[in-house]
């Protein structure tokens, strides 16, 4: 039901704000006749999106803010090294967008970026966040949107049901724990296999140990680079304490398999009594329909030792590609104060979960999250440590660890170290590219990168269709060599994930017409460079005043028979956008089990040696 009503509100707000990219008119040829009035030419802004999240209704709101600009929406890997990849081939994004960032990382793009220090935008936030973004020099290349907050959900009226007390400290959630796992319910679990689940909680539940002295000496090292090790006296209390907390909650190997979706439906189900997650996830899986769940901090031995974990829901910078220009200046300085003022912050916390970091925004909280508010006026809110290897080499030890392949403390921390020490995978060519693509999207052509991420897809899966969002290849396809971390950039998007089903042509229109005409989720489109790319068939698409309508699809150039069967493979959010559909088809079961898209690019470039299939002419944009 929450989900509804979020999708219904961004429906809501989609509708009423000015009619935008679906307006856009096919730019006109240049050597139109002078008598002919000529479209205005656009400007052109590339925003990288960090996440899918931001295609349900944020990207549609910069198109009817800015009608007079030409957006190419990308959905870009999270993280500060894809645009290393990028400022390698002198193809930076105009607008980035980062969820996973730490100074550290980010320190390597320093000279790439635009310098927001001295603008109005920076001015608007408070200085204690500001400092984090800010360099010895005094430049700030990054600022923050609003804050997600991560902590342990927990089903309130599970605990009533089994008079459990609710946790106040750490002792009284074991506690609770071993009396949820005495009835048959599992007191807590989490989705392991995910990297940042393994950093987030391996921080949490020691927030009082890194926000020490001690602990912020050793960050503040870290983050600048004078140091490249773990210092024993932080960490070592840190591993002591999640060995303690495996073995006390009763963690091991089982959960180190569970994927994000299964630690939630086992909480949906009435299976588990808490879990880890973030204020979206209450949203999303709020319990068995009618429960009360409540969002309480990571527990420490004291109640007074208590605090919940933070982090940005992403991080914006400007390319300084075209800031010469006082004009684009203005412009993209103009974007990205709409990007994380009032209305913008609106559109990424409309679920009412997330806490800003601005002085001229006002968040609200929902019931859910009462708890938050003391420690919020506390500043009790620990922003994770959130460097690439961090994600890296965390799930590496918390999986060593609930595998029982490391024993003791000692042995965690040499384990982390050692994996600092050394390089970090995936740098040596595996593969070359011989053909270069552009992504940039034509009438004519639709997205020939996307285009050939598709067709190289379809002909290793053996599937009859390929349908995906064009978005989802980040970038060019750059000919030349690529390491295997390179290769998984061009399409690399923690929510794409892969469905594959058994549809008659007729529920392929059906498929196409639907999504076209989404709004407010996930997958929707918004604008030329959101189209989806199709491969083994043909669109025929128009443009009009309210989006875009489906006029024909076509195999060969013949009508696709509606009576046939196909094996289709369709690529999406598989939560809200893959749901969504399947629903208003009437399609129940579908198989995500597939390999991602990096994984078929790997598979044809460094398993089999070869290249990627050419691209087709897939779309008729009228």
């Amino acid at each position: 039901m929450k989900k509804t009503a979020c999708l219904l509100l961004s429906i809501v707000m989609a509708a009423t704000m000015l009619t935008g990219c679906g307006n856009q008119s096919t730019k006109e040829e240049s050597n139109v006749e002078k008598a002919e009035p000529q479209t205005e030419k656009k400007e052109k802004v590339v925003v990288a999106c960090w996440g899918n999240q931001m295609l349900d209704s944020y990207t549609q709101y910069l198109c009817d803010l800015f009608p007079e600009v030409e957006f190419e929406f990308v959905l870009a890997a999270n993280s500060t090294d894809y645009y290393r990849f990028r400022a390698d081939h002198d193809d930076m994004p105009d607008i980035l967008t980062v969820r996973r960032f730490a100074l550290k990382d980010a320190v390597l793009l320093k000279d790439y970026l635009y310098d927001l220090s001295n603008t109005e935008l920076a001015g608007t936030y408070y200085g204690s966040y500001l400092d984090s973004y800010t360099y010895d020099d005094g430049t700030v290349n990054w600022l923050p949107t609003c804050a997600e907050v991560d902590s342990f959900i927990i089903n309130k009226t599970l605990f009533d049901e089994y008079n459990v007390p609710i946790p106040t400290d750490y002792e009284s959630f074991i506690v609770a724990c071993q009396a949820f796992e005495a009835v048959g319910i599992r007191g807590y679990v989490s989705d392991f296999a995910s990297d940042f689940t393994c950093m987030e909680v391996l921080q949490g539940v020691s927030i009082p140990v890194l926000q020490s002295i001690e602990g912020r000496k050793w960050r503040q090292q870290y983050e600048s680079g004078a140091t490249q090790e773990l210092s024993e006296e932080v960490w070592l209390p840190v591993f002591e304490k999640f060995f303690d907390f495996k073995e006390k909650v009763g963690l091991g190997a089982e959960d180190a398999a569970y994927p994000n979706r299964t630690p939630k439906d086992m909480f949906s189900e009435g299976e588990a009594a808490m879990y880890r997650g973030t204020g979206a996830d209450v949203i999303t899986f709020p319990g068995r329909g009618q429960d009360e769940v409540l969002m309480m901090p990571y527990f420490g031995q004291t109640e007074q030792d208590n605090w919940y974990l933070t982090y940005p829901t992403f991080q914006i910078a400007a390319s300084n590609k075209g800031m010469d220009d006082p004009e684009r200046e203005k412009l993209i300085l103009d974007i990205m104060t709409a990007m994380v003022n009032q209305q913008g912050q609106d559109h990424i916390s409309y679920g009412k979960n997330m806490v800003p970091y601005k002085k001229d925004v006002t968040l609200d909280l929902m019931p859910e999250l009462d708890n938050l508010k003391p420690y919020i006026e506390e500043n009790k809110l620990y922003i994770r440590l959130a460097s690439n290897e961090m994600f890296r080499i965390s799930k590496d030890v918390v999986q060593m660890i609930l595998n029982d392949e490391v024993q003791t403390a000692k042995e965690a921390l040499a384990a982390f170290n050692k994996e600092l020490a050394g390089e970090e995978p995936g740098t040596e060519i595996v593969a070359h590219i011989d053909t270069g693509y552009s992504n940039d999207f034509t009438p004519e052509h639709g997205n020939q990168a996307a285009s050939v991420v598709a067709n190289t897809i379809r002909k290793l899966s053996g599937y009859d269709l390929v349908f995906m969002q064009a978005c989802y290849v980040a970038n060019d396809i750059y000919a030349g060599d690529y390491s295997q971390k390179d290769l998984a950039y061009i399409a690399k998007n923690d929510g794409g994930w892969p469905g594959l089903m058994e549809l008659t042509g007729d529920q392929i229109y059906t498929l196409v017409e639907t999504t076209l005409s989404l709004t407010g989720n996930r997958g929707a489109v918004c604008n030329d460079s959101t189209l989806y790319v199709s491969s083994g068939f043909e669109m025929d698409i128009t443009k009009t005043d309210s989006g875009y309508t489906l006029n024909a699809l076509t195999m060969d150039g013949k009508e696709l028979d509606r009576s046939a069967t196909y094996s289709f493979l369709i690529y999406g959010e598989r939560d809200w956008y893959m749901s969504e559909i399947m629903e208003k088809m009437g399609i129940s079961e579908v198989d995500t089990t597939g390999p991602k898209a990096e994984g078929y690019l790997t598979q044809c470039l460094v398993e089999q040696g070869g290249q990627l299939e050419a691209p087709t002419d897939y779309i008729i944009l009228r």
